[in-house]
Order: structure tokens, then sequence, then C-alpha cells
């Protein structure tokens, strides 16, 4: 019988393996080798992706220095509860103004008056959602996982942990997008609470307004989840959720953003703001780490000054790579559609076995991404899709030029089956020539 972690026993094969592996590197370290592995550890990572690595995943960014240098470590271990002048500790002025500062600029950025910024997590700005416009045994309505429905909107996510009842949304996936036909019926027969758009993968915009209108006739609350879409609204591309009729948006703040981690919700509505106010403090935080705020405060500024420049360049390094994909012979999905509006890919990786399988060939030739689902798969299929960024390298000064050699690199990994050392050396100088 193979030996089972100790950290997670319950993981799954593939894991374990790992698991098992890393388990016996740590065996026996005293406080030197751990600070000394630490140290090679964090070295390794370094060069891996922010120095040597083509990273096209979609779910990451890179802060800019500027946003680097105001990541105060200190201030995520100082508890603050409470508002500006009422809270319970003493000594956290200068904290006070940038809990002032970071949601007045993530609000103005938005479309929005107010924003919540102390939650972790996306997941968890759902879930204060959630909490604040469901009760246990609700309706929430979604997009299909398939078509990018997160986690956090379905049964196995923060939606489960709520109690709460998940239908999937009409979904056209020849369009890419929610159908508008059936959408007015479905609501009416399942009368949600919450009717969630916004998607991990997202080629083209919603028609907001049109959905808004459907959830008035049956009193759902409309949430936009802009985790990835965050820095393209910033710049005021793509659309404008709560402009066209969102009632909030809940949204990543690095991905597309390119702050720290940790998340936001965002509304015109004071109403809607306190009740999420409420369920995030104190309902799903205490503490929470300030350290966010002033990179955040940082990045938020760097969008008001250079956010649509910063989105156009995403959007066009985007297209430029999906033609080139297309020319170099892979399936990019919505052709007939122009491939896509946004800083997203999506490329059909069945030939190669799957999204996962093509993801991790990939990696081996130094280019970074994930596999998807696409929203014509079958269910229970595995998930067939690449799913391209373009965020990171935007910001790491690839251009719609660097594209066609980033799409040479796939086509030798997945199509002609060069050696991926070869390739990963190629990919290296890629990257280097945009430093």
């Amino acid at each position: 019988m193979e030996e089972r972690s100790r950290v997670a026993p319950w993981a799954p094969p593939r894991a374990q393996r790992r698991l098992v592996e890393l388990e016996s590197e740590t065996d026996g370290l005293g406080l030197n080798e751990i600070v000394r592995l630490v140290d090679a550890v964090l070295a390794e990572h370094r060069g891996r992706l922010d120095e040597d690595g083509v990273v096209l995943y979609a779910g990451t960014n890179t802060m800019s220095e500027r946003a680097r240098a105001a990541h105060e470590v200190s201030l995520g271990s100082r508890p603050s509860m409470g508002w500006p002048g009422d809270k319970f500790q003493t000594g956290l002025d200068e904290l006070d103004m940038l809990e002032v500062l970071a949601p007045l600029q993530v609000a103005a950025l938005m479309g929005g008056e107010f924003a919540e910024v102390r939650l972790q997590s996306a997941t968890l700005a759902n879930l204060a959602c959630y909490t604040a416009f469901a009760r246990p045994g609700d309706t929430i309505a979604v997009l299909p996982e398939a078509a990018g429905g997160h986690a956090s909107h379905h049964a196995q996510g923060a939606a489960g942990i709520r109690g709460l009842r998940v239908v999937d949304l009409p979904y056209d996936a020849d369009l890419f997008g929610i159908d508008h036909d059936a959408l007015p019926g479905f609501l009416h027969e399942h009368r949600p609470a919450l009717v969630v758009i916004g998607a991990s993968l997202m080629l083209f915009p919603h028609d907001v307004a049109r959905v808004r209108a459907a959830c008035d006739e049956v009193g759902a609350v409309l949430v936009y989840d802009a985790s990835h879409m965050a820095g393209l609204i910033a710049g005021g591309r793509f659309q404008r959720p709560l402009e066209e009729g969102a009632h909030l948006v809940t949204m990543s703040t690095y991905k597309s953003f390119g702050g720290p981690p940790g998340a936001a919700v965002v509304t015109r509505d004071e109403e809607l703001a306190r009740r999420v106010s409420a369920a995030a403090y104190p309902g799903l935080t205490a503490n929470y780490d300030a350290s966010r705020l002033a990179p955040l405060a940082v990045t938020a500024a760097e969008h008001a000054a250079n956010g649509p420049a910063y989105a156009d360049a995403c959007v066009a390094n985007a297209k430029a790579l999906a033609a080139a994909l297309a020319a170099q012979g892979f399936a990019v999905a919505a052709p007939h559609l122009g491939w896509t509006v946004s800083h997203h890919v999506a490329v059909d990786a069945a030939a190669f076995g799957g999204g996962d399988r093509a993801a991790r060939l990939l990696a081996e030739g130094g280019v970074y991404l994930s596999g998807i689902g696409l929203p014509d798969q079958a269910p229970g299929e595995a998930m067939r899709g690449l799913r391209i960024g373009t965020q990171e390298v935007t910001r790491r000064g690839f251009t719609p030029d660097s594209m066609l050699e980033v799409a040479a690199l796939m086509r030798g990994l997945l199509i002609d089956g060069r050696d991926p050392a070869k390739v990963l050396q190629e990919a290296v100088a890629l990257r280097r020539s945009t430093q």
C-alpha cells in the first residue's frame, strides 16, 4: 500500500505522491534549515514565474513596483474592528485614512458609491451577498459551471454553505451568453432571491440591462461577479455593470485589477451597502489583513491614471493571440463571434487530451495557464478547454507582436511535439526580452 500524506491523507492519488515527496524533504528540519528552505523556495518561485515564465493564467497578476512598495506587512497583524472614530482598538489613526481612501477609490472606479473592501477573497464577497440578501433554503440562479460559473456560485461552494438551492440559468452555448428568450419564464418558475452573472471565462459582456429587467419582474437581486473583469471595468472597457443595472458587483482586487489579493463588493445603493457591510463585519470577518489597503489604494490610483490604456492593451493582446493561435492551427473558441472582446481567450484542447493535460504540457515549456470547461461540454465531461488571460503579460510589457511568439511556443509544445526543454529556453528568452 502506498504511503499516504500526513498533511492531507484524503487528497487524490496524484496529489498524494507530491505531498509525500514534499513531506519527506521537510522531516527533521530545524530553524536554520527551514529558513534556508523558505529562502530557496521563494527564489525559485520568483525565477520560474516572475522572471522567466510566460504567465497566461487568467486568475493571477503582478502588482506594480509602487504598489509593492506600499505593502506594509505590520498593518496585517494590527486588529482593526469597527469604523474609523468608533473602533474597539486604539492607535490606528493612520489605518483609518486607508480604510476611507481605498473604498472611495474602488467605488469610483467601478461606477459605484459604496465599496466594502475588508473581505479577503471574492468567494467571501459572494458569500457576503448571499448572507445579506438570501436565507437558507432560498434559490439562487447562476451560470452553469461549464459556462464559467464559479464554484462559489454553486452548491459545492459558498452558495451551498449558505444553504441555498442552486439552479443554472438558461444559457446559449453558441453565443457564449445567457438565453434571454428563456430567462423571464425561467425566473418566474424558480423565483430566485439572487441572480449571479459574471464568470471565470468571459469572452463577451453580458446584456446586464436585459437580465436586470427580468430580475425586477420577480424581485431578485442581481449580482455581477467581476472577479476576472474588474481591471477592464475600472478602465472603462468591456462593460459597466452597475451603470447597466446590476445591484451589486463583487470583484477580486488582483487578477485583472492587479492589486493585492482580496476582494470588494461595490454598489450604488446605500441600503444594499449597509447590509453587505453588516455581513462582512461582524458577520464574516473580525480582524482582517489591513496590509492590503495601502497597495490597493495605490493600484486604484494607477487605474484612475492609466486604466483605459492598460485595459485596451490587455484586449489588443488577447485579440492578437486568438488570431495567432487560429493561424497556427488551434481551435480557438467562438470564431463566429470574433473570438473575444475581453482579455480572455479560450481554446478547445480536445485534440491534446483535454485542458488539464494540455496545460501541464505547456508548463513544461514555460507557458503557464489552466484548463477550463467549455459551454458546449456534456455533463460530467472532463474540462476540454484551455483558458488564457493576457493581464499579466501585458503588465510585463508583451505586445501584439509578442503574441505571435507565444502562439508559436504553444504550437511547438502541443501540435509539433517539440522537446519541452528547448521550448522552455525560447519562452525564457521571450520573457526576458520584455523586461
